[in-house]
């Protein structure tokens, strides 16, 4: 688990110098108490998740993909567009993401204007990396951020799986930027050699040679592949992306994404994520403690007395 001596001392500072997320309302004699708390987003497409979360004070925010409209009921591009419209509104102001399925970039520039016309809360997502996989201009994703932040439309840079991919992305105009945690440690999983340690098929290791002729393919830093177990990876990714972020004041925000668990939660609280977006499953639980069952079942049976 990332300790808090491994945490950056800046954070703080970091989060102070950007923009309120719990403001106070001019007039308001009790100032809000935390007025710099990271923004916390459903990660779903299906609105009867999203409505308790946002009508409890939970969520302030909405990202979607292609699975979990799927998963919510959608079986055209028709069905898609009337759920995630739905989304939008409910949601206003509050962001909602939307995510990108073209492939060609005028094809993309097209369906991005599209989705940012369902709303001025809407931001797109745009995957940073994976192009080259298709035959396609590997930077095709950094183009894309940067021609729509010059359209002033935000984006959310998607599949960021080290924190030069997260730097490019916001060098380019990215509002967000979205660290798969939970992918990073699957992936460490399923493909590691054991025999070498945590974080060896993400091509870093203290032996590592350039293949003669080959590419210098260094997947990840030291920190992320190799100093510290496997499970811990992503937690440690999304820390050291708010770092450099930090480092030269970059406003774009670290979106924590692919959670796994509750505890990974806490861990990116205390890695310094911006946002993080979360499961509704793991939302309903978010109040929930066997010690906090326990303490109220003694506290309405004691109270049980004064009625004597």
């Amino acid at each position: 688990m990332l300790r808090p001596d491994q945490v950056h001392p800046g954070i703080g500072d970091r989060r102070v110098a950007m923009e309120d997320v719990n403001a106070t309302p001019k007039g308001k004699k009790l100032a809000h108490p935390a007025a710099h708390a990271p923004r916390i987003f459903a990660d779903t497409a299906t609105i009867d998740e999203i409505m308790p979360l946002k009508e409890g004070g939970i969520i302030n925010g909405v990202t979607t993909n292609p699975t979990l409209l799927k998963r919510a009921g959608a079986n055209s591009w028709a069905s898609a567009d009337k759920i995630q419209k739905e989304i939008v509104k409910y949601m206003a102001p509050y962001p909602v993401s939307l995510e990108l399925t073209e492939l060609d970039p005028e094809k993309m520039f097209k369906q991005a204007k599209k989705l940012a016309a369902f709303g001025s809360n809407v931001v797109v997502k745009v995957p940073t990396g994976g192009f080259g996989m298709m035959e396609r201009d590997p930077f095709t994703g950094l183009k894309m951020i940067r021609r729509l932040w010059q359209e002033n439309i935000r984006t959310n840079a998607t599949l960021i799986f080290n924190s030069t991919q997260a730097f490019w992305a916001a060098n380019a105009g990215a509002s967000y930027v979205s660290p798969f945690l939970g992918r990073v440690a699957d992936y460490l999983y399923k493909h590691d050699q054991v025999e070498r340690g945590p974080g060896n098929s993400l091509h870093y290791m203290e032996d590592h040679k350039v293949p003669s002729g080959g590419p210098n393919v260094v997947a990840n830093t030291a920190y992320v592949a190799n100093d510290g177990t496997r499970k811990d990876a992503g937690v440690r990714l999304i820390n050291e992306i708010v770092s450099v972020f930090n480092n030269y004041r970059i406003h774009t925000e670290v979106l924590a994404a692919s959670f796994r668990n509750a505890a990974q939660v806490m861990e990116c609280l205390l890695a310094g994520a911006d946002i993080l977006t979360v499961p509704a499953p793991i939302l309903m639980g978010v109040a929930d403690h066997p010690l906090s069952d326990e303490g109220m079942k003694a506290f309405v049976e004691d109270s049980k007395t004064f009625d004597h």
